[in-house]
């Protein structure tokens, strides 16, 4: 189950990465062309050198939406690929002087934080996209619950991401106490030994 969990979550992330990228490159292109067609090409040289060519036509104003659009995409699914990588803020000046023990436990309980955050924040992404849905965007009419989509599935990946997280830290958990165990264990063979000797 966990392992299972953790290549889902890997897959997941990986696929991530390759849509912001590709997000990315293309809000970069589109805000290269729109700076190049508004102002270069309706600037006044060009209206001098071509007068009767309409160069306003290659000046797509349903462009600077998308842009936004597409970053509002890159940023909800950035959260989770930064989430994947524990890349966020951590405020950790008070844990570093609990003992170890305590340490895995704080751990252990962000991660269920996060988890019932990300679970929340998931039932409140659908309300919004039914409630968005049938709602246009003014230049590109597109269907808004698309844009809240995003909210939607930056919260369905950091709920899996946390859940494969957390199988990871009880996973750990579980290997250190056996090998304490153990090691408690051989401890007491030497002791028994000299008893008996």
């Amino acid at each position: 189950m966990r392992a299972s969990v953790n290549r889902l979550s890997q897959w997941v992330d990986k696929l991530s990465r390759y849509v912001v990228v590709t997000f990315m490159g293309v809000a970069f292109l589109a805000t290269i062309y729109q700076v190049f067609s508004r102002y270069i090409l309706q600037s006044s040289f060009f209206t001098s050198v071509l007068p009767k060519a309409n160069l306003s036509a290659l000046n797509f104003p349903w462009l600077e939406e998308a842009i936004r659009y597409l970053f509002i995409w890159i940023v909800f699914l950035g959260i989770g690929v930064v989430y994947k990588s524990k890349g966020h803020a951590q405020v950790e000046i008070v844990t570093k002087f609990f003992p170890s023990r305590w340490q895995r436990g704080c751990s252990l309980a962000v991660e269920v934080l996060n988890s019932v955050f990300f679970g929340v924040l998931l039932v409140k992404g659908i309300e919004m996209a039914v409630i968005t849905n049938g709602q246009l965007s003014p230049s590109l009419h597109l269907n808004m619950s698309v844009m809240y989509a995003s909210l939607l599935l930056c919260s369905a990946v950091c709920l899996l991401h946390s859940f494969a997280l957390l199988a990871e830290a009880v996973h750990s958990h579980r290997k250190e106490r056996s090998g304490e165990a153990v090691d408690e264990g051989r401890k007491e063979e030497p002791a028994i030994a000299e008893k008996i000797g």
